[in-house]
């Protein structure tokens, strides 16, 4: 049966003649005549597709190279400005005890058995490594850094409201070591830095001195404390970001911090270059790990990190604390779990 709704099939032959033709045009183009050009165009594709080919299998290689550093005790550094409390902090620690201390002028390092802060009789071993905050002696930090698995950096709250642009400007040397170690050597897991916002005891109002070393600090002031010290870092760290125009620029501390995004680029896919910690000097430190993009600085964009903030305080040295006949509160609670966990 035919029907006036039925329309006319076209051909195959009929169909296809246009676009026959179309490619027979294309093929009869001059340059492609022309066998230099024929040869040139070849091995630009040969070529491109050989790079395609080894960029995935490089990527596949690092990936498959993670790496961890779960082998002897965990390296744990406190760093951070002189006076900050770095030294009280290792001592109770390590000795339970409170001395009086004053500026170091060399490292402290010391192995001890870390307890668990579950209270299930758990212990580790922990390297703990005290570097002086004085400047001449901050670039001790480069001798420990590359075997540090956590770093805490000690800041006093109080003097970080009276000079946090200086206080600040030692941050960025600390984080752009700790993340071109994290990015060239492919760690499994982020290397930990924990910004500790220490004698956040004299924050509290009390009537009354406490009894307990550490004293037991109110959940309100550690609150306060951690939310004070990220404010005005992100406000300097953003100061400095903007300074050196959004994501470029040098500090120089710590050894020599160079490269650039695409250094950057270029470590980060062959695993070597501007992304690796070169000698002594810290040459070929890629800056840009740690600024993000444009716009305002945000602790998530640095590369290779996990970021904590914490709160801590020891009290006032008193009677009998120097003999460890106290009761113990939370002061360095924050502080222990985040060795624990490093």
């Amino acid at each position: 049966m035919s029907g006036s709704g039925q329309g006319k099939v076209p051909s195959t032959e009929t169909a296809s003649k246009p676009e026959v033709e179309i490619i027979s045009s294309l093929l009869a183009h001059p340059l492609l005549q022309d066998p230099k050009f024929v040869a040139t165009a070849g091995g630009l594709v040969v070529l491109l597709l050989f790079l395609s080919s080894n960029t995935a299998t490089i990527t596949v290689f690092r990936t498959s190279k993670k790496t961890s550093r779960r082998s002897g005790p965990t390296t744990v550094l406190l760093v951070g400005p002189s006076d900050g409390g770095k030294t009280s902090i290792f001592a109770n620690l390590v000795h339970n005890s409170y001395p009086q201390t004053h500026t170091s002028i060399q490292p402290s390092i010391t192995t001890f058995p870390s307890s668990s802060p579950f209270n299930d009789g758990q212990t580790k071993q922990v390297r703990l490594i005290d570097i002086p905050g004085h400047p001449r002696l901050r670039d001790e930090l480069k001798k420990y850094i590359k075997d540090a698995s956590a770093v805490v950096f000690v800041v006093d709250i109080q003097a970080l409201v009276r000079n946090a642009a200086a206080i600040a400007e030692e941050l960025p040397p600390i984080l752009i070591a700790l993340s071109n170690i994290s990015v060239a050597q492919n760690l499994i897991e982020p290397l930990k830095l924990q910004i500790l916002a220490h004698k956040t005891d004299l924050l509290a109002r009390s009537t009354s001195p406490s009894l307990k070393s550490p004293p037991d600090i109110p959940e309100s002031s550690i609150s306060t404390a951690r939310d004070r010290v990220k404010s005005i870092l992100t406000r300097e760290m953003d100061r400095m970001k903007s300074a050196r125009g959004g994501s470029g620029g040098k500090i120089e501390s710590m050894g020599k911090v160079s490269g650039g995004a695409s250094a950057g680029f270029f470590a980060r896919l062959f695993g070597s270059g501007g992304g690796a910690v070169e000698g002594e000097e810290g040459e070929g430190e890629d800056e840009s790990l740690i600024w993000g993009g444009k716009g305002q600085f945000d602790w998530n964009d640095i590369e290779g990190l996990e970021i904590s903030f914490g709160a801590s305080g020891l009290g006032s040295v008193s009677e009998g604390k120097e003999k460890g006949e106290r009761e113990v509160g939370n002061g360095l609670d924050e502080v222990k779990s985040f060795i624990w966990d490093a």
